[in-house]
């Protein structure tokens, strides 16, 4: 007896350092995007008042450190691609061992989707894998997997993917090749689970249509089981459809329309985007033609979003709190990264669409002869980055398109060079032509249009900005409480 009792123990301990084995092997050599997103929201967890669920509209729209910066919102987007429902639903679900917010919000684009889980097994892999492994994360696991003929774009069946998804190092295990110090020391993200998807695009031509259809699939049974698991945790629900220019691809119109009829019966609210054209113009706020917003929407969007969790949710504002100085490190961290990519962007039309960010005023300079008054969409871009973003009080009335233009820009050559100064610490716009000054909350801005300069008198001293004269576009970006500038950039478009 006293043999047996000792192998037993014995296999358990055997069984308990494989399975450690396998975890930390599946940690060395796993693909790292999901730890990446994952870890950093494992770590502040216990902090976080706010969570973004859904697919790739969530994961690209919503920015968690703009939040922070405008209304000093804890919050974290666990959205990923090609994410249905299901499988949001069991990310909420894993996410709620280790915090609980104020309010899921869960962005229902993917309600459509026929099947628990997506055509790509990666895609799944990546919204899962940087979760502990728990009893939760084996029962979504099982529960995503029970249908025994769903296969992945490869072929694979789900069902026989279910040692992986609960030891990634089954997937990983040939990464021997690729692996570098990321591997050992993975970056972690400063994003706090947003993505930003930097390029301007061109919308595609869309119809919304009125009709909706019937509550069908397993969209709609786990975006049931997604607010009544969260109500039972004492979590508040928010539903979006975030704005894209929706072609009808699948008939999504008509399942996204029907789940207004769902959140009425449950009694959560439900903002739908796409019906709300004067949230965000495509003409400047698209990455790519026909689904995600580029920066200057995702902008809108955020913004718009943590004005109505501040006022409608109550969801409180930590900065100054010394217990959230983290927060503020990580967003200086993640405004450098954004004035890194102004730094680096290569496409002028690109770098106009960046002006609209709300962490930095801007000074323009355009010269009487410039070819940005006769390119649409430079004016566009150049309008865009003075536009204010909306709060729902202002839904009813503001539109955003050609018909909200706060720069007066010339209409052609003449008058001399023109300034504009987008004071976003003052939240005010100046102008002037020929010569002139700007007063704004940090100083002010002098234009000497016969020299071609403008000098800018903030609280950190005196900068001069000398004007190309071949240039179509001279953008300084400022620090928007200073006045120091960060960085210059002279535009040149192609003639017309």
């Amino acid at each position: 007896m006293k043999k047996k009792g000792k192998g037993a123990v014995t296999g358990a301990v055997f069984f308990a350092v494989l399975i450690a084995l396998l975890l930390g092997l599946g940690r060395v050599m796993e693909y790292k995007g999901s730890r990446e997103k994952i870890e950093p929201f494992l770590q502040r967890a216990q902090q976080i008042d706010v969570l973004f669920f859904g697919d790739s509209h969530a994961y690209s729209d919503i920015y968690p450190m703009e939040l922070w910066d405008g209304y000093g919102i804890a919050a974290y987007n666990l959205a990923s691609y090609n994410l249905p429902i299901p499988v949001s639903y069991w990310v909420m679900r894993n996410a709620l061992l280790a915090c609980k917010p104020k309010v899921a919000v869960l962005d229902v684009n993917q309600v459509w989707e026929p099947a628990k889980v997506c055509e790509s097994s990666s895609d799944v892999h990546l919204g899962l894998d940087g979760f502990p492994l728990t009893r939760t994360k084996i029962e979504a696991v099982f529960d995503l997997t029970d249908d025994p003929l769903l296969t992945d774009k490869e072929g694979n069946r789900y069902r026989d993917l279910r040692a992986e998804f609960l030891f990634p190092f089954i997937k990983y295990h040939t990464r021997w090749n690729d692996l570098g110090i990321k591997d050992l020391r993975p970056e972690y993200e400063r994003e706090l689970g947003g993505e930003r998807n930097i390029a301007v695009a061109v919308p595609d031509d869309y119809v919304l249509v009125p009709d909706a259809a019937d509550e069908q699939g397993p969209g709609f049974v786990y975006l049931r089981r997604f607010i009544a698991d969260c109500r039972d945790a004492g979590v508040r629900v928010l539903l979006t459809n975030l704005p894209y220019p929706c072609r009808n691809n699948n008939d999504e119109q008509l399942y996204t329309n029907a789940v207004a009829y769902t959140t009425e019966e449950c009694g959560v609210e439900y903002i739908d985007f796409v019906y709300m054209d004067q949230v965000v113009d495509y003409g400047t706020d698209c990455y790519d033609p026909a689904s995600h917003l580029n920066p200057s929407g995702a902008w809108k969007v955020t913004d718009l979003i943590g004005g109505h969790l501040s006022q409608a949710y109550g969801v409180p504002d930590h900065r100054g709190e010394a217990a959230y100085a983290g927060w503020d490190r990580d967003y200086a961290a993640y405004r450098e990264r954004k004035l890194q990519s102004l730094r680096e962007e290569t496409d002028p039309k690109t770098f106009l669409m960046l002006l609209a960010d709300p962490s930095f005023s801007t000074v323009l300079l355009l010269p009487e002869d410039s070819a940005a008054y006769a390119d649409d969409l430079a004016v566009r871009l150049l309008q865009n980055a003075g536009r204010r973003h909306l709060t729902m009080a202002d839904m009813g009335e503001a539109v955003w398109s050609d018909m909200l233009m706060p720069l007066n820009l010339p209409e052609g050559p003449g008058n001399g060079t023109y300034m504009a100064v987008i004071d976003r610490g003052g939240r005010a716009i100046g102008e002037c032509r020929g010569s002139g000054s700007v007063e704004t909350c940090f100083g002010s801005v002098l234009l000497d249009g016969s020299a071609g300069t403008a000098e800018i008198r903030g609280s950190r001293g005196s900068a001069v900005l000398n004007a190309q004269p071949d240039a179509d576009v001279h953008a300084a970006v400022l620090d928007r409480a200073t006045g120091e500038v960060l960085y210059e950039r002279t535009v040149r478009l192609p003639k017309k």
